[in-house]
C-alpha cells in the first residue's frame, strides 16, 4: 500500500477503510507487515529513499489503526497530536459496539485510569461524564476494560471491576475491537502470534491461488489471513530470508483466490481485504470462528 498511496490524506483514508472492514467482519487482530523486509535491506523504492521510511509507514498505519479502534472519549487521553494524525478528519466512524455514547448503557466499557483515588481505590473515565470507582489501585493512564453491575446504571457514583479485554466477546458475545501488531517480515507475522499454539489455520491470498468457493476450510481455533502488497505474496516470501518455504503452499494451509473473475489486472490490498472477508466469512463461521 505504501507504493500506491503517496499522500498522507489518502493513506489515512485507506487505513480507515481497512479498520472499518475489520470491524464489519469481526476481526480481532490486524498485523501490519513489511513485505520487502526493508528494516534490514533498506528500501529500493525511488519515492522512498530513506532507510527508515518503510518502518515509519508501518508506524503510521499502526497509529491510525489504534487511533480509530480507540473509543472517541479516550482518544484525547491516549493520543497526542503528531504528523501521523494530521488527516484523521477524513476517517469514517467505526461505530463498533465498544464505541459507546455517554447515554448508552452496556455492562462493559473501555476506560482510562485517572489520577487520584486511594490505597485500594482508582477512578476510571469510561465516557459517562462521571468517573467509575474500582476497588483496586491501578496505574494512571492505563486503558482497562470495566464490567459494571446493572444497578450502577442509575447511580450518581457508579462502580465496576476490571476484567480481561477478551471477556466482552467470550462471555457476552460482543465484538470488542481489534489489536494491532507490527511485523518487519512475513515470517514475523506468524512467529509473533500471541496465542500459545500459534495460528492453526494460515490462509494466503493470491490470484494464483485456488478458487476459494471450491475450498473447504478445516476446523480451527485461530486463523490468520495474509494479504500481499502490490507485487503479491510471492515477492514477500522471496524477500524473507528467515523462511524455509520457497513456495506459498509450503507456508500456507490454504492458498486462495478470492476473486477468480477479476477483470482488472491488479486488485489493491485494501480492495482484496474487503473482497476476501466478504466471501470467506461464512466459511470461517462454519469451520470454527468464535
Amino acid at each position: 500500500m505504501e507504493e500506491t498511496c503517496l499522500k498522507d490524506e489518502l493513506r489515512t483514508y485507506v487505513v480507515g477503510q481497512i479498520a472499518r472492514a475489520a470491524v464489519i467482519y469481526s476481526i480481532d487482530e490486524i498485523v501490519v507487515y513489511d513485505d520487502m523486509c526493508s528494516q534490514k535491506r533498506g528500501t529500493t523504492n525511488a519515492a522512498y529513499v530513506t532507510p527508515n521510511s518503510s518502518n515509519e509507514f508501518l508506524e503510521m498505519m499502526r497509529t491510525l489503526l489504534e487511533y480509530q479502534e480507540c473509543p472517541q472519549y479516550l482518544r484525547k487521553h491516549l493520543f497526542q497530536y503528531n504528523a501521523y494524525l494530521r488527516s484523521v478528519g477524513v476517517l469514517n466512524a467505526l461505530n463498533s459496539p465498544h464505541h459507546l455514547r455517554f447515554n448508552q448503557w452496556c455492562e462493559y466499557r473501555e476506560g482510562l485510569v485517572m489520577e487520584g483515588g486511594g490505597k485500594n481505590l482508582s477512578y476510571v473515565d469510561v465516557g459517562l461524564g462521571v468517573d467509575v470507582s474500582v476497588d483496586q489501585k491501578l496505574k494512571p493512564g492505563l486503558r482497562v476494560t470495566l464490567k459494571m453491575p446493572p444497578e450502577t446504571k442509575e447511580m450518581k457514583k457508579p462502580y465496576g471491576v476490571v476484567v480481561s479485554p477478551d471477556e466482552p466477546r467470550e462471555k457476552a458475545g460482543y465484538y470488542w475491537g481489534y489489536t494491532v501488531r507490527v511485523a518487519h517480515s512475513l515470517s514475523e507475522v506468524v512467529t509473533g502470534c500471541r496465542f500459545p499454539g500459534g495460528y492453526d489455520l494460515l490462509i494466503g491470498t493470491s490470484d494464483k491461488g485456488e478458487n476459494i468457493k471450491q475450498t473447504d476450510l478445516p476446523e480451527y481455533s485461530h486463523a490468520m489471513i495474509v494479504f500481499g502488497g502490490v507485487d503479491g505474496l510471492e515477492v514477500a516470501l522471496e524477500a524473507d530470508e528467515k523462511l524455509e518455504a520457497t513456495e506459498p503452499l509450503q507456508m500456507f494451509d490454504i492458498y486462495a483466490n478470492t476473486c477468480p473473475l477479476q477483470q482488472s489486472r491488479t486488485i489493491r490490498t485494501e480492495e482484496a481485504i474487503v473482497i476476501t472477508l466478504a466471501v470467506i466469512q461464512d466459511k470461517l463461521v462454519h469451520s470454527g470462528m468464535k
